[in-house]
C-alpha cells in the first residue's frame, strides 16, 4: 500500500479521529473507506440529481 500526505483542517481531523476511535478503527481505515465511498457514489449522485431536475422525484 502506498503512503500519501495531505493537509487537513484540525477540526475535520479531530472528527475523523473521534469517529475512528468510536468504531475501533484506525484513522487510515476511516479515510480510505470515505474516499472509496465517495468515488463509488459520485456518478450515482449525479444521476439522482438529473432525475430530480427532470421531475421524476
Amino acid at each position: 500500500m502506498k503512503v500519501i500526505t495531505f493537509k487537513i483542517e484540525e477540526d475535520l481531523l479531530a472528527r475523523i479521529d473521534e469517529y475512528a476511535s468510536s468504531k475501533g478503527e484506525t484513522r487510515s481505515e476511516v479515510i480510505r473507506r470515505a474516499i472509496e465511498m465517495f468515488l463509488n457514489s459520485n456518478g450515482k449522485s449525479k444521476k439522482v440529481k438529473e432525475v430530480k431536475v427532470l421531475g421524476f422525484e
